[in-house]
This record gives C-alpha cells, sequence and structure tokens, in this order.
C-alpha cells in the first residue's frame, strides 16, 4: 500500500471525528503551523499581534539539573539554551485541471537544533539554528511539496546564525540571520523548516511591566492590564526560503534576480488591556511599498461568552522601476474583518476580505495574513471577495484533554479584467489536533488536516484536495 493510500485510509477516521463534533461546519490559517487550535477568541492571535514576538521556549526541560551545576559558572555559559525539535511530515496534493493533473507526495522527517549563550559581558549573545528535512518517502515524479527540495533530495541549513546586543532587558539589536514575524515578511512555517532571513533590526517593548509582558507574549492580558507596546525596524536583504538550502535576494524572490535591492521596514503594536492597534511598513527600491494596519478588540461577556472583533487593511504599490511588474506601475488594496464568537472552548468565526479590482495583492515574502487565508486558496486575486465561516472546539468538556478540532468553509470570487475570466472558488478545510498534557510530552503535537477546493473560471473547473500529517516535538535540553 502506498503512502498515500495510507493517508488517505488515516483520513477516514479524522474526518468521521471532525463531522461529528462540528456537522456543517469548517479551517483556514495555512500559515500557522504550530498554532493550536485556540480555547476562546484571545488566543486566536492575529497578524498584527505577532509582529517582533521573539519564538517561546519549549515548555520542558529535559536536564534541569544542568542549570543547578552551571549556577556559578559565568553568564555566558549558565544562562546558554540548547534545543531541539523534532518534525515528520507527510503532504498529498492533487489538482485536477481540464486537461491536466498535478501530483505532489512526500514525507519527510528532521526538524531543528538551536544553541544561544548567555551574554556576554552583560551585553552580546550568539546563537545558531541548524534545519534539517530528509525523505521518507519521496517518489521523484510529485516534487516540490515544498517538504524537501524540488528534486525531492534532503538538506541540511543553518537558517539562523545571529549577534544580539541586549539594550537593557527589553531591547536588542540583531544581526546576521534570523527568524522574524511580520505580517507580510514572517516564517511561513507550514512546511519542515520556516523562512529565515538576513539583515540587521532593533526591536523592543515600552511600558508597564503587565502591559509589556502581555505585548510580548500576545495575551489578552485583561482590562486592568496597563498598556504595553512592542515595535521593531531595520533592514533585510535575504531571505531563505522554507524549501531551499542558500540565502538568495529579496528581490530574487520577488521574481527580480536582476536586482539585489532589499526591504526596509518599521512598524509596531500598542496593546492596552483588550485592544490591539498596530501598523508596519515595509519599502524595497524598484520593487515594492506595502502598508499594514489592523485593529483588535475583545469583550468578555461572563457565563462563559466572550468575543474579538478584528478588521485590517494593506495598500501595495511599486516603487522606482515598477521592476515586479515588468516596468508597469501599479498599485492595489486589500480590507479584512472577522469576528469570533466563543463560549467556553468553542469559537464561531465569521470573516470578509476585499482586494482592489485593479491588481492581486503580492506576498513574496511570507504567507497571506489576512483571515479569508486558507489551506490551498489565498482568496487574494484582483478584485476578489471572500467569506469565510468557521467553527473549533477544544474537546475537554468531552474528555479528550488536549484534542481539538475545526473546520472552516470558504467562498470567493471576482470578476475584475485583472484576474482574468470570472471566477468563483469555494474550499472546505478540517483539522484535528492533539497536544497531550501530560507533563512528559508538553511540546508534543499532532496534527492532521485536510482541504478540498474548486475554482469555476470561463466555463472550466478545477479541483484540488491536500492532505497533510503532522508530528512535532520541541524539547529544551537546557
Amino acid at each position: 500500500m502506498s503512502c498515500r493510500s495510507l493517508g488517505r485510509a488515516a483520513l477516514g477516521p479524522i474526518l468521521a471525528l471532525t463531522a461529528f463534533a462540528l456537522p456543517g461546519a469548517a479551517l483556514a490559517q495555512a500559515s500557522k503551523q504550530e498554532d493550536p487550535i485556540p480555547a476562546n477568541p484571545g488566543q486566536d492571535l492575529t497578524a498584527i499581534e505577532r509582529i517582533f514576538l521573539t519564538p517561546s521556549p519549549p515548555p520542558l526541560t529535559a536536564f534541569p539539573e544542568l542549570r543547578e551545576r552551571w549556577k556559578d559558572t559565568p553568564a555566558f555559559l549558565r544562562d546558554s539554551k540548547f534545543d531541539i525539535n523534532v518534525r515528520s511530515y507527510y503532504r498529498d496534493a492533487v489538482a485536477n485541471a481540464p486537461t491536466s493533473t498535478s501530483v505532489k507526495e512526500a514525507w519527510a522527517s528532521g526538524g531543528s537544533v538551536s544553541a544561544e549563550t548567555g551574554r556576554l559581558f552583560d551585553l552580546v549573545t550568539l546563537g545558531a539554528v541548524l534545519y534539517t528535512s530528509f525523505p521518507l518517502y519521496a517518489p521523484a515524479q510529485y516534487g516540490d511539496t515544498g517538504l524537501l527540495l524540488a528534486n525531492q533530495q534532503g538538506y541540511a541549513v543553518f537558517g539562523q546564525l545571529y549577534g544580539q546586543v541586549h539594550l537593557g532587558d527589553t531591547h536588542k539589536v540583531t544581526l546576521g540571520r534570523y527568524l522574524y514575524n511580520t505580517p507580510f515578511l514572517g516564517p511561513h512555517d507550514n512546511r519542515m523548516t520556516p523562512n529565515t532571513f538576513s539583515g540587521y533590526t532593533v526591536r523592543g517593548t515600552f511600558g508597564t511591566e503587565e502591559g509589556k509582558a502581555a505585548a510580548a507574549d500576545g495575551n489578552e492580558g485583561g482590562k486592568e492590564s496597563g498598556p504595553g507596546f512592542r515595535y521593531g525596524g531595520g533592514f533585510i536583504d535575504a531571505i531563505k526560503p522554507r524549501d531551499a538550502i542558500a540565502f538568495q535576494s529579496m528581490a530574487s524572490t520577488a521574481g527580480v534576480p536582476t536586482s539585489d535591492a532589499g526591504v526596509g521596514f518599521a512598524g509596531g503594536v500598542l496593546h492596552w488591556g483588550p485592544a490591539r492597534i498596530g501598523a508596519i511598513n515595509y519599502y524595497s527600491q524598484d520593487l515594492l511599498n506595502i502598508f499594514y494596519t489592523e485593529g483588535k478588540y475583545g469583550v468578555d461577556f461572563g457565563s462563559g461568552f466572550n468575543a474579538i472583533a478584528a478588521a485590517q487593511f494593506v495598500a501595495q504599490n511599486s516603487t522606482g522601476q515598477h521592476l515586479m511588474n515588468g516596468g508597469t506601475p501599479f498599485a492595489t488594496n486589500q480590507f479584512g474583518t472577522k469576528i469570533d464568537f466563543g463560549y467556553e472552548t468553542a469559537i464561531l468565526t465569521l470573516g470578509y476580505s476585499v482586494v482592489n479590482t485593479g491588481f492581486a495583492i503580492q506576498t513574496p515574502w511570507s504567507a497571506n495574513p489576512f483571515y479569508t487565508d486558507a489551506l490551498i486558496q489565498d482568496f487574494q486575486r484582483a478584485g476578489e471577495q471572500a467569506v469565510m465561516v468557521g467553527l473549533s472546539h477544544r474537546l475537554t468538556h468531552f474528555g479528550l484533554p488536549g484534542v481539538a478540532v475545526a473546520a472552516h468553509f470558504f467562498n470567493g470570487a471576482t470578476s475584475a479584467a485583472a484576474a482574468g475570466a470570472p471566477l468563483v472558488e469555494t474550499e472546505w478545510d478540517f483539522r484535528v489536533e492533539w497536544r497531550p498534557e501530560w507533563k512528559p510530552l508538553n511540546g508534543l503535537w499532532v496534527r492532521a488536516q485536510y482541504g478540498k477546493s474548486s475554482t469555476w473560471q470561463g466555463g472550466s473547473l478545477t479541483t484540488a484536495d491536500e492532505l497533510r500529517l503532522v508530528l512535532n516535538y520541541a524539547l529544551k535540553i537546557y
């Protein structure tokens, strides 16, 4: 039996569970690889809340006695960190066009090993992250899955190799290869390894202790928490895409290999109790300018009921010689909004987005940060209006702690000339995951995702379905 047959066989009970728990409902957030299905609307972090967040360390330490043994050593050793992350990933994607069929399939294993020193002279830390992916099952004719190299070969690469200068406890300058989390320049970590970037940045937080803590970890904080502000900015000259072993210019990734233009950016997010508002701007000479802003507000009604409303807007335009569009200027924008209604550990989500009719939204250095981004489709064509309805549930009350299910439905349509012939596209996405609450397994998660989409355009139907099975285990060695 092939891996595809095994995957399809495993999918049956998974979808049966989803259908039982969520009749007639449906998942998006394809880029949120490591995020758990939220237990309440406050845990459903949006793009602006992720700006400049430092990844949280794994929850479990394998050898805590080392900290005690090294407590009298210099901080450079005493406060050092060493983590491993193991990931196994199976992906099967099939697209059926009127005159052709495309298949992408692979099963890969690997992950990352990361190390960071403590502070030298109470000022400087050094760090490195080695990313790996190796084929377990990878038919040569079904390549380009994003899990391995395009030819289905494995790889190993130092995606992060950096130095940081700490200006107190809340501000730092980073130089070298690093991972950044912003709406249009981010990790897009939904394969084996994330995007990482080469450049230099400064970032930090201001505000009360409560506000800084909430701004740093993305929690809702609460009405009592004071204001906090998280900021960042810098210049990025190269990117290592998710399935690559070499860094390349930001322009090359944007489809302009003749340019070596980088990207300068600056932005921030203000947190105050249940409110978030932020903005960020990116500028690349002769390529693209992107301005993004987003606001979010939450309300707790008591008795287990709560809700969050959010809205986002992006404006994009070509710059200089307009190299991304063959020398022709372009400008476009997109608006999106969503509401999460929560009751205990269940969430109903309603979302909407609309793109300017003149040009599609461009995302050369990240995933699509909009609420209507799905597992297969991104719903960002010129003039496209999209709606999303979703439902998710943590199954703790059903005696299944750590188990969660979600399902989302998407529908988009456009008749804009810039999108070609008028089209209508739909997608159903389903997701089941398990994150054990037993302490020795903290840091482990297992996920199954399935999406099915269809696109009607010019009298022709194109369909696609995709299955993803992921096992991930993050462990802090010391």
